[in-house]
């Protein structure tokens, strides 16, 4: 599957490869930079860290590798330096990454990328001016009580700093992920498999790779981990799909699974809406004007994709007006379109009709995707037994024989295969509707 976005430059993968290897070369320079800034800053920053961190007034924390200590300094260093270039670092993102993607995806990206940042600051803060103070403080009057002879590693100490402030960074990050994506109608119980798969293997993976020291405890975190943002997503993971709530997919005569969105473009006012209290069999998603609109196409585009869309049936035409950009897209992603063509039939009328509503249910009931050609009649039958129409006129011409012919308020028209023909004129023939055919 290969989509190329309306407003996307068509580019080699090599052109991409060079832009992210200019800007990953750029971030790694800024870090470097910002690394031997820090470099000379960071005794007095961990410094004023132990000090935070010590549970002890005095003689209790030692320096037992100093080899460590020196690894230590520098890995202090180029994490303050990481951050310092956060905001460069997000913008290269956010600017690399920005035009292959769609509307809900960029809105989602985007305030990831604000709640991952207020998430790094709040752990750091909260961790070492709260948290850990408090756990070796209960950890150190434990062994006072025990009568044991204080002797804490200040290197070992701040690995846990650090890796405690990495594990929450991670677990927040993914937590924001699936919450902003559920906010945005990404995740839903749907999706749930497919951000469970790549969320939750995410953060096993940077766990267990970033915490090899601790062994087996990184595996017990991974876990906890992943119940967490488990517990916290619950509402969105099992959350019914919005756009199709009271419609249930078809199945077509070959056994496939068919889901159908009927999309009700008023092509820029020139078609008239669908009536509210039409029932139809699939869900409608409403638009002003997918032809002339890319953010329109672009959102409808996104449906298709989210919800695994297999057809898309515009209500104002037949389809064939809209870009051929799109119409590849659609195709790229297995969702075929085409249309109702409502304004050929509204163009045939220059009064409003108060059978607007029947004229629109029997246009439905003669489509024969994913229904059986032969249930067409059938369908239209049981359309015009509950109706009160005046006259029925089925036209089984072409459309530009059809050209200029105009209908009364009271008439009801209906462009039918000419295969059905015969069978529609014996079903409704009880029903004494009178009817033409043209």
């Amino acid at each position: 599957m290969s989509l190329q976005l309306e407003q996307d430059q068509q580019s080699p993968v090599q052109e991409h490869l060079n832009e992210l290897t200019a800007r990953v070369t750029l971030l790694l320079f800024m870090t470097t930079l910002a690394t031997v800034g820090w470099i000379t800053q960071v005794d007095a920053i961990l410094d004023t860290v132990l000090r935070s961190l010590n549970p002890c007034e005095a003689g209790c924390l030692n320096l037992f590798d100093p080899a460590r200590w020196s690894a230590l300094r520098w890995m202090t260093a180029a994490i303050l330096g990481f951050i310092t270039i956060m905001p460069l670092l997000l913008h290269q993102a956010w600017s690399f990454a920005r035009p292959g993607l769609l509307p809900a995806e960029r809105r989602w990206l985007k305030y990831w990328f604000v709640a991952g940042t207020l998430s790094v600051f709040f752990a750091v803060i909260s961790t070492i001016g709260l948290l850990l103070p408090l756990l070796f403080d209960t950890g150190h009057q434990t062994h006072e009580s025990m009568k044991l002879d204080a002797r804490y590693d200040a290197v070992h100490m701040l690995s846990i700093v650090i890796a405690v402030i990495w594990s929450e960074i991670i677990v927040a990050c993914a937590i924001f992920a699936m919450m902003l994506a559920g906010m945005y109608g990404m995740l839903n119980e749907e999706t749930a498999d497919w951000w469970r798969i790549r969320i939750y293997g995410v953060v096993l993976l940077l766990l267990l790779a970033s915490l090899p020291e601790f062994g087996g405890l990184a595996l017990v975190l991974g876990v906890i981990a992943i119940g967490t943002i488990e517990l916290c997503s619950r509402k969105w993971l099992h959350s019914p799909v919005p756009t199709f709530r009271g419609h249930q997919p078809r199945m077509d005569a070959e056994g496939g699974i068919r889901k159908m969105l009927m999309v009700d473009c008023s092509c820029s006012g020139a078609a008239l809406p669908l009536p509210k209290q039409l029932k139809a069999p699939f869900p409608i998603h409403s638009a002003h004007s997918l032809c002339s609109s890319n953010s329109e196409r672009e959102h409808l585009l996104e449906l298709a994709l989210q919800h695994r869309l297999t057809d898309v049936i515009i209500s104002g035409c037949s389809s064939e007006p809209l870009p051929n950009s799109f119409k590849s897209n659609c195709h790229a992603i297995g969702c075929s379109l085409r249309g109702l063509d409502l304004l050929r039939t509204q163009s045939h009328r220059t009064l409003p009709s108060p059978l607007q509503l029947t004229e629109i249910e029997l246009k439905i009931a003669s489509l024969q995707d994913p229904w059986p050609a032969s249930s067409v009649p059938q369908r239209i039958f049981s359309i015009l037994e509950h109706s009160s129409i005046g006259e029925l006129i089925l036209d089984t011409r072409e459309h530009s024989e059809s050209w200029g012919m105009q209908i009364q308020p009271e008439q009801v028209l209906l462009q039918l295969d000419p295969n059905h023909l015969s069978s529609v004129l014996q079903l409704i023939q009880p029903l004494a509707i009178p009817t033409s055919v043209v």
